[in-house]
């Protein structure tokens, strides 16, 4: 799926929708053959920031996972040996200054290994970003959100959500 850097975002009903946000969630690093992006250099420290922003969205929000792993497309079609699948299941909710960006997993693979460059606003808010899951994360997306509570459930309200379904069904 390709969207255009800083595009306005509606990937899926929930918090990967800009109509569930009182700000833009724009798109970044949604990338796919065919369609132009920038290269160059990061920012010091973000890659490494990412990484850790992965592993801290798969703990605190595993049941927002889907979509599931994929090959990359600009390695297949520049008949690259495939890395394998690039994990990018997991989605990146990263609150900036006026809006809430959303970026999938598959970004790193995207930087190291095709050179890509994402826009400096995001980069300056991966680099500004509380530790996700943490009450200062909730609080700089409610924040940015016009002091509305973001549309991300825990884990813990996720569960009780799926727990009263059942309760209701059986």
């Amino acid at each position: 799926m390709h969207l255009q850097d800083l595009e306005i975002c509606r990937y899926h009903p929930g918090p990967y929708c800009a109509d569930s946000w009182q700000v833009p969630l724009r798109a970044v690093a949604w990338l796919a053959h065919g369609h132009a992006f920038e290269t160059g250099p990061t920012a010091s420290g973000l890659v490494a920031k990412l990484e850790a922003m992965l592993e801290q969205t798969n703990a605190a929000y595993p049941h927002y996972r889907f979509r599931g792993c994929m090959h990359c497309g600009l390695c297949l079609a520049l008949d690259c040996p495939s890395p394998g699948p690039i994990w990018s299941q997991e989605n990146l909710l990263v609150p900036g200054a006026a809006a809430v960006y959303l970026a999938p997993g598959g970004i790193v693979h995207y930087i190291h290994e095709h050179a890509y460059r994402p826009p400096r606003e995001f980069m300056d808010a991966v680099l500004r970003c509380p530790e996700i899951g943490s009450p200062a994360y909730l609080a700089a997306l409610r924040s940015v959100n016009g002091g509305a509570e973001p549309p991300l459930q825990s884990i813990e309200q996720s569960r009780g959500m799926l727990a009263r379904f059942v309760h209701r069904h059986d």
